[in-house]
C-alpha cells in the first residue's frame, strides 16, 4: 500500500480510514491516500480480510475488529510516508464521521 500511495501521482498528505457500507458486504472501511486535490482509495478492509488479518472476528479492545485492522494498517502506511493518520471514528461504524481537513492553500 506505501507503493500504491507514492503511485497517486500527488503529493500524500494524510492516511485516513473511513466507513462505508451496502446491504451486501455490510460495513468497511476503506483507506483512503488524502491528495492534495482528491482522495485515493488504497484498500478496502471487509469483516472477512479483518478477521484473517487479526485471526480474530470479534472486538479488539471494545472496537469492531474490522476498525482496529484498518487503525493498524493506516497507521503503518501513514508513518512511512511521514504523513498524519485520520481515523474518525474508531470505535464504532459512521458514514458520517467528519473527515480530514486538507490544509488551506497559502496565496
Amino acid at each position: 500500500m506505501v507503493r500504491r500511495a507514492g503511485e497517486v501521482g500527488e503529493r500524500v498528505l494524510a492516511v485516513e480510514a473511513v466507513w462505508d457500507g451496502d446491504t451486501i458486504q455490510n460495513w468497511f472501511v476503506d483507506l483512503v491516500a488524502v491528495g492534495g486535490s482528491r482522495d485515493h482509495r488504497l484498500v478496502t478492509v471487509y469483516w472477512s480480510n479483518a478477521a484473517r488479518y487479526l485471526g480474530s472476528d470479534d472486538r479488539i479492545d471494545g472496537r469492531p475488529h474490522i476498525a482496529a485492522a484498518a487503525e493498524r494498517i493506516g497507521r503503518g502506511v501513514a508513518a512511512e510516508l511521514g504523513v498524519p493518520f485520520h481515523f474518525a471514528s474508531p470505535d464504532r461504524p459512521d458514514d458520517e464521521a467528519p473527515r480530514w481537513v486538507r490544509p488551506r492553500a497559502t496565496p
